[in-house]
């Protein structure tokens, strides 16, 4: 016989046209050596068609029965889609008296794991006649196990290994995340993947990526996450959540995975920074299965995998913002102290009162630049981070509010706005007249995203604000770092009295990687 063990309904052969006769021994040792290795012996008549077979073959296929020993009636206990390459494998060995080999399974009961049997069998002759077809039947369901596991892991630590080169090559988050939804589908074998992110306001999940999806879904459908949902259920944790929702009692079937007719899922979080989740990836199944330990590893390791390149990402962006931030921000300067000699001019009587009370301004916006720049926003009070921020006007300024302390990533998102905003009103709102005045209120209040910083900006006795002027980067800016980056709001509300902007800020939130150029139009120059 040959060596290599066949596959799954696969058969191997010898190539001798004449194989030795087999004989059973009568030796009682056999029997017991049979038993030992669960090896069952049976033999198929030529001439009646008639087959026999050892008890522990029976034992191993319960259903054959010494009242049907047939060929036809051996068949039903085969898988059926493994029956024909037994078939075939018996009728060669008849035409060709090869030696033969073939895995099949047994015919599956209920949701019992499949059970997998190798037949082995030879021609038996007498007198140069073929006689009877003889052979073995050993349970190699362990073995098969091993093989199949043994397939996955290694189809699973490629594709992570590809995923992995993808995510620090492509420079296009989404491209990566279409190849993503495609990898896992074929190594899982899903019949839908998808990849939700959670949006501003941790109310809905839009679903950003996927694969088996009806058509004009990816990019616009969103589900709800509301508390006893699937989906929050699963980003409330940080492990796989495997479900099978003809039997789930946690919570009930998402109605856009029944309309898809999935049975069975398995969803994971994908974490963020701050414990905070980006999104959720999940596997679904049109069909009953079960989703093994491998299987929820591997989503496991693919949801952190994406973690860490969706944050790769997005300090690429952050670093990116920060440079041209830093360019639109020299800008505004210039034009500050532009503004700043003009205004100190009109309301000084003397050169020297002038060049006093200009320095003293100038050092203020020195001060506040040397703090934004080299404190590192580690924990910074906002009351001080504000001082700083608007220190050459805090003569025309009012800050009211509690003490409150800000993370790296609010303290510069907040101070990127002040200053955006501070610039706005220097060029067109209320510092740009000598009577102008600003006001700065704030409160924090716990919300179901946690602690969370409202802060008003608001003009009054400057310009009436129009509405027509096509907003610039600087609005884009504002928008990009407290809506998407910090997972707030911004609100424009031009009044008579002055422009107002209201601000809603969670303390220590960061959203997906954005640029500002992404952002609609609209808003402060």
């Amino acid at each position: 016989m040959t060596d290599r063990t066949p596959g799954p309904g696969e058969t191997s052969t010898d190539r001798s046209t004449h194989p030795d006769p087999v004989f059973f021994a009568d030796a009682p040792l056999i029997p017991a050596a049979l038993d030992a290795g669960m090896i069952g012996i049976w033999s198929l008549d030529l001439a009646t068609n008639a087959l026999s077979w050892s008890s522990n073959l029976a034992s191993s296929h319960p259903s054959a029965s010494a009242s049907d020993r047939t060929t036809a009636g051996f068949e039903q206990q085969i898988h059926p889609d493994d029956r024909a390459a037994v078939g075939a494998a018996m009728q060669d060995c008849r035409r060709s008296w090869r030696s033969f080999r073939v895995r099949y399974r047994l015919a599956p009961k209920s949701d019992d794991a499949a059970r997998w049997m190798e037949m082995r069998g030879a021609m038996d002759a007498a007198g140069g006649m073929p006689v009877r077809l003889v052979g073995t039947c050993h349970d190699v369901t362990k073995e098969v196990a091993l093989d199949h596991e043994l397939d996955r892991r290694t189809r699973q630590q490629n594709a992570i290994v590809r995923l992995a080169e993808t995510g620090l090559s492509e420079l296009n988050l989404e491209t990566f995340l279409v190849t993503l939804v495609d990898v896992v589908a074929e190594t899982v074998a899903a019949d839908l993947v998808d990849m939700f992110e959670v949006l501003p306001g941790d109310a809905e999940a839009l679903l950003r990526a996927g694969r088996g999806w009806n058509s004009g879904l990816i990019g616009t459908a969103r589900i709800p996450l509301t508390k006893g949902s699937h989906s929050a259920f699963t980003l409330s944790g940080n492990a796989p959540v495997v479900i099978d929702f003809e039997a789930e009692t946690r919570f009930p079937p998402p109605s856009l995975l029944h309309e898809h007719g999935v049975v069975c899922a398995m969803t994971v979080p994908i974490s963020g920074r701050d414990g905070r989740p980006f999104g959720r990836l999940g596997v679904h199944s049109r069909s009953r299965r079960r989703f093994n330990r491998l299987e929820t590893s591997f989503l496991a390791v693919v949801a952190d995998l994406v973690s860490g390149t969706i944050q790769r990402h997005q300090l690429s962006g952050r670093y990116q913002l920060m440079i041209r931030e830093l360019r639109h921000r020299s800008g505004n300067l210039f034009a500050q102290l532009l503004a700043l000699f003009s205004q100190t001019a009109k309301t000084s009587r003397s050169v020297a009162e002038l060049a006093t009370k200009y320095d003293a301004r100038v050092l203020a916006l020195a001060n506040a630049h040397r703090l934004i720049t080299e404190g590192g926003w580690s924990s910074t009070p906002l009351s001080e981070l504000l001082r700083a921020l608007l220190a050459a006007y805090l003569d025309r300024t009012t800050l009211h509010g509690p003490s409150v302390r800000l993370g790296p990533d609010p303290a510069f998102g907040l101070s990127t706005a002040v200053h955006e905003l501070s610039a706005n009103a220097i060029k067109y709102g209320s510092l740009s007249r000598p009577g102008g005045h600003i006001e700065l209120t704030w409160s924090v209040a716990h919300t179901n995203g946690g602690a969370t910083l409202f802060l008003d900006w608001t003009e009054s006795n400057g310009p009436r604000p129009g509405r027509s002027r096509r907003r610039g980067f600087g609005s884009r800016l504002i928008e990009t770092v407290i809506q998407r980056q910090l997972n707030g709001d911004v609100q424009w509300d031009y009044q008579p009295e002055g422009l107002r902007v209201q601000m809603q800020i969670p303390l220590g939130r960061e959203r997906w990687p954005s640029s500002p150029d992404q952002q609609s139009p609209g808003g402060v120059a």
